[in-house]
């Protein structure tokens, strides 16, 4: 899955980023005034680290995900963040994210292990239910409907009245209530009438066809291998911290949507994108050609947050999408606002084996939105990224603004100015270095 949509992916890590700037950056300055002499704090770990490695043989402190390959860790704590709405300080002490000193940790584990007995169990070891299923987007999930205007009950739920891992029997549940099991629907009654035939579908172009006229429409296969390089710079519409205040000062309030300076670097296949955010320095995420990482915490991606990050070294969106996929074909006709488009769907080769879709204009031949999913062993979210203003920039056709509706938050990239094949800097993709720690106070 190392070719697909370039900036789709990316810019929803980048709000995740937004949410660990105030959390890293305010527990840092807390940590440090109380305990100036403390030790540096270990080095994230590395994917070579994981290679290999279990959950449990790689972390100190494992339950729920034992068994899991390591690098798939990270990428479930990123769904969890999303699916209730919460960032990682809520279930973890943050520097110390072994400690059990939580009990809403306790209570995630017992979660995780109850929709995964219930996936394994009643739907056939296939991932029906997970967190969002009841979350969605709240940390605690509603028991009942609420009307308009309702406030929630206030009787204690059923996590708080049970103990914390008393669903660790879930997994004596029957088989036979797998919904595969239950028995066809009995019809009575008349038989209902007959459905109209439905027209007949136009006839689809094939793959090739709709790759070809998305290149032609780009420029031309000579224009476009000309291009080795892209440099983007403009601003982005998103999810913005507050600017930092003083150590041990009250909590900032919650990021609130404004517009941002963004740049984006591409040199095939590395690349880098930043976000700098008022009072801060730049909030960043690349890829060096071979690690995936971003910088607040400097850390390497795993899982399919890797497999994203891959994609900031494409030059043109979607243009590789046939490498990365199988089973790719043109499968509908679909409108997008006022456009006619060819569907073109795949079934990723790398990491999980889902579909994703990608839409080209019928008329114009360019890429129009792609559709993925940021996928995790406990659940996945969808991202849509929307390509508009097409402008020409060196001979080719560049998106000047890309719209992410996702999950983690919309936000809307409009570049000012694209330059083809400027010189940049190799160390520009590097994984950054972390500082050296500070000497202690006198």
């Amino acid at each position: 899955m190392n070719t697909k949509f370039s900036l789709r992916d990316v810019s929803g890590l980048l709000g995740i980023l937004a949410m660990m700037v105030i959390a890293f950056g305010t527990s840092a300055l807390s940590l440090h005034a109380q305990a100036p002499a403390a030790a540096p704090p270990a080095p994230a770990p590395t994917l070579a680290d994981m290679k290999g490695k279990t959950a449990d043989q790689f972390y100190k402190k494992i339950e729920a995900l034992k068994g899991v390959p390591a690098d798939q860790v990270h990428p479930a704590m990123e769904y969890i963040t999303t699916a209730l709405g919460v960032g990682c300080g809520y279930c973890h002490v943050i520097g110390h994210f072994d400690q059990d000193d939580k009990r809403e940790k306790h209570v995630a584990r017992s979660m995780i292990q109850m929709t995964m007995a219930m996936n394994q169990t009643v739907f056939d070891g296939k991932r029906e239910v997970t967190c969002y299923t009841c979350h969605r987007g709240a940390a605690k999930a509603a028991s009942t409907l609420l009307l308009t205007g309702d406030k929630a009950p206030t009787e204690k739920t059923a996590m708080e009245v049970f103990p914390t891992l008393a669903v660790t029997s879930i997994t004596n549940l029957d088989p036979g209530m797998s919904p595969s099991k239950a028995p066809a629907t009995v019809m009575s009654g008349p038989a209902p009438a007959p459905k109209p035939a439905a027209a007949p579908a136009a006839a689809l172009p094939s793959v090739e066809d709709v790759f070809s006229k998305y290149v032609q429409a780009l420029g031309g296969e000579a224009a476009v291998g000309k291009i080795t390089a892209l440099s983007f710079k403009g601003t982005a519409d998103m999810l913005v911290p507050p600017p930092p205040g003083p150590p041990g000062g009250p909590p900032p309030p919650p990021p609130t949507m404004g517009t941002v300076p963004a740049e984006h670097y591409v040199n095939s296949p590395k690349g880098v994108i930043s976000v700098t955010f008022p009072g801060r320095p730049a909030v960043a995420t690349g890829f060096d050609g071979t690690i995936a990482w971003h910088n607040t915490p400097i850390r390497e991606d795993t899982g399919d947050e890797r497999l994203m990050l891959i994609e900031l070294g494409e030059k043109f969106p979607g243009l590789e999408f046939r490498d990365g996929h199988t089973n790719v074909q043109v499968d509908a006709m679909e409108k997008i606002g006022d456009r006619d488009t060819y569907r073109v769907v795949g079934t990723r080769k790398n990491g999980f084996a889902v579909i994703d879709r990608i839409n080209f204009d019928a008329q114009t031949g360019l890429l129009v939105r792609s559709y993925t999913t940021m996928q995790s062993v406990i659940g996945a979210f969808p991202e849509d990224t929307f390509y508009e203003d097409y402008r020409d920039v060196s001979g080719v056709k560049v998106p000047f603004t890309m719209r992410v509706v996702s999950a983690e938050g919309n936000r809307t990239y409009k570049w000012a100015q694209v330059d083809a094949n400027a010189p940049v800097e190799d160390a520009m993709f590097a994984k950054p270095t972390p500082p050296a720690p500070k000497p202690p106070a006198d």
